[in-house]
Formats: C-alpha cells, sequence, structure tokens
C-alpha cells in the first residue's frame, strides 16, 4: 500500500486550521425566532395581569396554549412543519417543571411565612398544659407532640424496619415458594388507606384492652403503613446487587445466610437506609391513625403503653380548625417544624450511608 508523503508547505496549512464545530453554529436568524418565543407569551402574559382584571390563575392557563402557538411558529421559522413536534415536548416539559417548582415554592414559602410568626424558643419545648385556643403566643408549645411523635415513629421503625428487610430478603434471596403471595400481600398493604391501619389497631389492640390508646398503639398503626414502602424499597435495592458478589461468597464456602448478612445487605446498605428513611417519610405526616390509635394529650408523656400521647399531626389537626388566630398560628409553626424535621432526617440518613459507604471502600 502507498505512503501518502505531505509536503512541509501541507503540513503548515493543517496546523493553522481552527477547530471547526458546524452543529454548534446558528444563525441570527435562530435566536431571534427563540427570542420572540420566550419574549413574547411573557409580554402578553403580564400585559393582560396589569391590564385587565383577569385572574392570576387563568392568565396562568392561557400562558401555556399562547406559549406553545408562539414556540410553533419559531421552530417552523426556524426548523420547518417537523420542528412543532420538537418544541410542543420541549414547551410542556419545560412548563411542566417550571408549573412544580412555582407550587412547591408557593408552599415552602407560604409555610415559612406563616409558621415563624410561632417559632419561639419556648415552642420547642414547652407543652400546651393550661393553654386553651385563645392564649397569645408567648405561652406554649410542642415539645409534647414532639416527644410523642418521636416515640410513635421510633416504635413504628423497630417493628416495620426489621420486618420489612426481612421481607425483602426472602423475595430477593430466598425466592421460597411463596414470593407471589407475599409480593401479593405486600403491594396490597400499600394501598391500605391510613384511617383503615388505625381502626385495625383499635380494634385489635385498644378494644381488646391489650393495650390503651397510647404511642404504642399508634406506632402499630404508624407501622402497617410503614412497612410496605420499607419492603417494596428494599426489595428493588437488594436486586442491585450483583449476582458475583453471592456467588463469589458462595464459592468461597460461606452459607446462604451469611453471604445474605455480611455480603448483600452490606453492599446495599445505602440503599436500605433510603427505605428506612421513604418509610417513615411515609408516615410521619399521618394524622388519621393517630387520632383513632393513640389519642390525645396536653402533657408530656413518655410512657408507650396505655396513656394518650400528642404528636405533631394532631396538634396540627387540632389547631388549624381553630377560629383563632394564635392557634392557626400554632399549627403552621408545628408544620413548619414537622418539615424541618423530615429534612434533618434525610439529611442524616444520606450523610450516614456516604461515611459508611466510603468506609467500606477504604
Amino acid at each position: 500500500m502507498a505512503t501518502q508523503v505531505l509536503d512541509q508547505m501541507r503540513l503548515d496549512e493543517l496546523n493553522q486550521q481552527q477547530k471547526s464545530e458546524p452543529w454548534r453554529r446558528h444563525p441570527t436568524k435562530f435566536y431571534a425566532w427563540v427570542a420572540f418565543g420566550v419574549i413574547l407569551p411573557a409580554v402578553i402574559a403580564i400585559g393582560l395581569f396589569l391590564g385587565t382584571d383577569i385572574p392570576g390563575a387563568l392568565i396562568i392557563v392561557l400562558y401555556l396554549p399562547i406559549q406553545l402557538l408562539a414556540s410553533a411558529m419559531s421552530a417552523v421559522a426556524t426548523k420547518g412543519v417537523r420542528g412543532i413536534g420538537d418544541s410542543v415536548i420541549i414547551v410542556n416539559a419545560i412548563g411542566a417543571t417550571v408549573f412544580v417548582l412555582i407550587v412547591l415554592l408557593s408552599v415552602l414559602g407560604s409555610l415559612v411565612i406563616q409558621g415563624m410568626r410561632a417559632m419561639s424558643a419556648h415552642f420547642l419545648y414547652q407543652n400546651s398544659v393550661y393553654i386553651n385556643p385563645s392564649t397569645p403566643l408567648e405561652y406554649g408549645g410542642i415539645g409534647h407532640a414532639l416527644i410523642g411523635t418521636v416515640l410513635i415513629v421510633a416504635i413504628a421503625s423497630l417493628v416495620a424496619v426489621p420486618v420489612g428487610i426481612a421481607t425483602a430478603v426472602y423475595i430477593t434471596e430466598v425466592r421460597g415458594k411463596a414470593v407471589p403471595y407475599v409480593r401479593f400481600f405486600v403491594q396490597a398493604m400499600s394501598g391500605v388507606p391510613s384511617v383503615v391501619a388505625g381502626l385495625f389497631i383499635l380494634t385489635i389492640v385498644v378494644a381488646t384492652g391489650a393495650f390503651g390508646q397510647g404511642a404504642f398503639a399508634g406506632g402499630l398503626a404508624y407501622a402497617i403503613l410503614m412497612l410496605p414502602t420499607v419492603a417494596r424499597t428494599a426489595e428493588e435495592v437488594l436486586r442491585l446487587v450483583p449476582d458475583d458478589l453471592r456467588t463469589g461468597a458462595l464459592a468461597l464456602g460461606s452459607t446462604r445466610a451469611r453471604t445474605v448478612m455480611k455480603v448483600v445487605i452490606p453492599a446495599a446498605r445505602t440503599g436500605v437506609i433510603t427505605a428506612v428513611i421513604l418509610g417513615i417519610a411515609r408516615v410521619i405526616g399521618e394524622t388519621a391513625p393517630l387520632l383513632i390509635a393513640a389519642g390525645n394529650n396536653d402533657q408530656t408523656v413518655l410512657n408507650p403503653f396505655g396513656t394518650p400521647i400528642a404528636a405533631v399531626p394532631t396538634f396540627i389537626f387540632n389547631n388549624v380548625a381553630q377560629p383563632f388566630p394564635d392557634a392557626v398560628s400554632r399549627a403552621w409553626g408545628s408544620a413548619l417544624v414537622l418539615i424541618v424535621l423530615v429534612g434533618v432526617l434525610f439529611t442524616a440518613a444520606r450523610l450516614i450511608g456516604r461515611g459508611r459507604l466510603a468506609n467500606s471502600r477504604k
């Protein structure tokens, strides 16, 4: 095969060539039409909002078809008729994202603005003894409800987490004959209404006299709701563990139980922690089971058995419908504390999971 030899002049010419990226070049017309598709709907929406009496919610509804029309015009001018489909998909995707962000920020903003009215140091540690709905915000707090929430969630976790992880291990590792039935019941439990879980515990535990209303009964009701979330999430996480780890451990002489405990679960540790946190997030704001199974109390209760106990969701429920502004402010403040508590739990779980994962790689 002949070898092509380039002279020095040709080499200098090739070295002087600049990097070309034709796929990144667009004419000025393209950017002009893109600006048209972005600016025109915004100008129309702002004009309707400032110059007419049309409600803002209706203007938001009208904004989407105007944006779709402007994007379609820009697509036809720049890419032809075939570009209309792409523009519709892009506009809907971006519009849905922006809409969700606006709703989320609106909820969080309202929660922070309204909840900060009740925030103070004593609001976090005082209880509501001798406090009525008309009492000023300078007195009383949700300390008793925070303690009740921690007790109830801790009892629910002690019951649901081991059972949920064991269920996931049975489905993914043992793979016995009852796997289809176990998976069916787990999926069926995930659709159980929260009030049904509370009524079940009321009938089985409270009405029979085994235990009275309290943190233990509320924790059992929470455990029923928490179990399917933990089991299904842990099952999906355990399925992601490579089979090579299992076969390698078995080839070295390990038993199946030891392989699961020492290899599979540690490999999926971060995902299992996430499953636990998702289960806690699933139940920590539920009110109906606690109204039925845990009851309510204005005092600080540390005994989880047989004594009605307050929780943050029930405290919110009891105050939000009161005709007194201070009571409603306490409800907003409690909701803010609950959101912050969930955020702290998520952050702590992620930090713990990352720390352990980093240590396992060393």
